[in-house]
């Protein structure tokens, strides 16, 4: 059997790097800069892609040069256990301090591909008091993707546009490519290479975000539908952290406001009842409350933004012209007046799997599994766009060492026409279930039994429900043309993360960070220090729980590029 006569492309590369965003394009193009043959896939456009396609007003890795250990457990000290954006205690921790410790590193190496960092002073601008003592500084960056995309194009990366990929190809234990599929041509490709990074953002499409708002919300573009997690866990990848998920506090419909910037400059926020009565802010400690308040009748509750500054909405504005930029524009056409309208909060629905789930990996970067790599939100704790970059950059860094004492990949053909009948099958489809609609009741189940509040019953019947859809409904799934076919292939991801994210609910019995159990609402002292990690051995979940690895270095250590 020749390969060539399975697909319809074979594409050879040293480097493939699946998802075109941030931390995708760093690595693509810092391993082009070592002059490796690399190939990126992404399945939309990379000027755009991932969450920051529609611009950021924040980048949060602007940490001295040259941080010692010492001065990285100072500031944990200083921010507390959570550690907002770098997962904190659920991540390897020398992979965290690498990546904060590299921070400033990372804004040169985003200069040097095209992206404008400073302003016309020639300097960064801090924010004050946002996170506490975290160095983030304020950038104007409403077109930072395309800046990217161009300096990934003049580093020679090929770049395959509208190109979806659907597994990744294993031998003998090791990533040797991809399969992927043209969501214009319908071209079914082989990718061979020696390693392989995904970068595909977080998983926004769980619980039951309307379509109809996906690309007006930062944080939640349609492209995020877990692609990047289901290939790794199908491939035997460990997947960390997947009960918990990114709830509480944020807004239904964040028109011309973001939680995040909520908390700018120290600014005293008033949260509200239906009625207009005021309530504290959402959180853990007052979880019980808004419980109590919705039984009266209270709910939903609301933001009101009338006693903040006029100087303060300016700056909100010039926040949503860099990272939003139609989101005035929808608020006007609804009558929504951001000053003096009020915002409904979420109360404590999940919003998306974030910051602490992801891929295991390593202090490099590398999955369980070899030649396998994860960056950005793909990995677990390594979220937000400063840490999606450097984590790009260092792994596009060092890669050449790994892929020169990799040997050639070797295809296994029985894999490949496997995985191409696996995508292709609802183009065969004539009289079916549209992915549309399989993506909604799969979030309809996610939001009523797993979504906050958890308990044993709810979780195995959702287990129940989840199974039968995914037994009777994903052979009946159609697709009348290629772009179909990516919905198609996106809702089976959804699915298969939806059901690991039940798995790990369902076995961790008790309460822990955003993971809520009713039937155990209290932390088990015995499981302070473990993570969960589950992975796929012979089609079946293996789930397990062990302590996150320490930090490997001396206090006096220094990263310093």
């Amino acid at each position: 059997m020749v390969l060539e006569r399975i697909v319809d492309k074979v594409i050879d590369t040293d480097f493939l790097v699946v998802g075109g965003a941030i931390g995708g394009s760093a690595a693509a193009a810092k391993a082009a800069e070592h002059g490796l043959k690399v190939t990126l896939a992404e399945k939309a456009k990379t000027d755009r892609s991932g969450t920051s396609g529609q611009g950021i007003d924040h980048y949060g890795g602007a940490f001295p040069r040259g941080m010692t250990v010492k001065e990285w457990k100072e500031f944990l000290e200083k921010m507390g256990a959570g550690v907002c954006y770098g997962g904190g205690p659920y991540m390897n921790q020398t992979r965290l301090y690498r990546q904060y410790a590299n921070g400033f590193w990372g804004i040169e190496e985003m200069e040097k591909l095209g992206v404008t960092m400073r302003w016309d002073d020639g300097d960064l601008r801090p924010i004050k008091n946002f996170f506490g003592p975290a160095p983030f500084t304020r950038v104007h960056w409403y077109d930072c993707k395309p800046q990217m995309a161009a300096g990934v194009r003049k580093r020679g990366v090929n770049v395959l546009e509208r190109t979806m990929v659907v597994d990744l190809l294993t031998n003998n234990g090791a990533v040797v490519g991809a399969t992927a599929i043209d969501t214009r041509t319908g071209e079914f490709i082989v990718i061979r290479a020696k390693a392989v990074v995904v970068a595909t953002g977080m998983f926004g499409r769980l619980y039951g975000q309307s379509v109809k708002y996906y690309f007006i919300m930062h944080p939640c573009p349609a492209a995020v539908s877990g692609d990047g997690w289901a290939m790794a866990y199908r491939a035997g990848a460990e997947l960390a952290n997947l009960e918990q998920s990114r709830v509480r506090g944020g807004m239904v419909h964040d028109l011309t406001m973001s939680h995040g910037n909520i908390r700018n400059e120290g600014i005293a926020v008033r949260m509200r009842t239906w009625d207009g009565d005021e309530v504290p802010s959402i959180s853990r400690e007052t979880e019980a409350l808004f419980v109590d308040l919705e039984r009266k009748g209270k709910a939903p509750f609301y933001y009101d933004f009338g006693n903040l500054p006029d100087d303060f909405h300016k700056r909100i504005e010039v926040c949503y012209v860099d990272e939003r930029m139609i989101g005035f524009k929808v608020a006007e056409d609804r009558g929504f007046n951001p000053r003096t309208h009020w915002y409904e909060t979420m109360q404590r629905k999940p919003t998306v799997l974030h910051a602490h789930p992801g891929i295991e990996a390593d202090e490099n970067f590398q999955s369980t599994v070899k030649g396998l790599f994860a960056i950005g939100d793909c990995s677990s704790g390594s979220h937000d766009v400063a840490n999606a970059a450097t984590s790009g950059f260092l792994v596009g860094d060092s890669i050449e060492s790994f892929i020169k004492e990799t040997a050639e990949p070797v295809i296994d053909e029985a894999q490949v026409e496997s995985q191409k009948e696996t995508a292709l099958a609802p183009l065969s489809v004539k009289d079916g279930t549209e992915s549309k609609e399989l993506e909604q009741a799969v979030q309809n189940i996610c939001m009523y039994y797993i979504a906050s509040h958890r308990s044993e019953g709810m979780l195995l019947e959702g287990l129940r429900r989840l199974g039968s859809l995914k037994k009777v409904f994903i052979p009946q799934l159609k697709a009348k043309n290629p772009h179909e076919l990516m919905r198609c292939l996106e809702v089976r991801n959804i699915m298969d993360v939806a059901e690991a994210h039940m798995q790990v609910c369902l076995e961790r019995k008790e309460t822990h960070g955003s993971h809520y159990r009713l039937d155990y609402p209290e932390p088990d002292p015995s499981q302070d220090d473990l993570r969960t990690y589950q992975r796929l051995e012979n089609g079946q979940p293996v789930l397990e729980m062990r302590k996150v690895k320490p930090l490997e270095y001396p206090d006096d250590h220094k990263e310093e590029r």
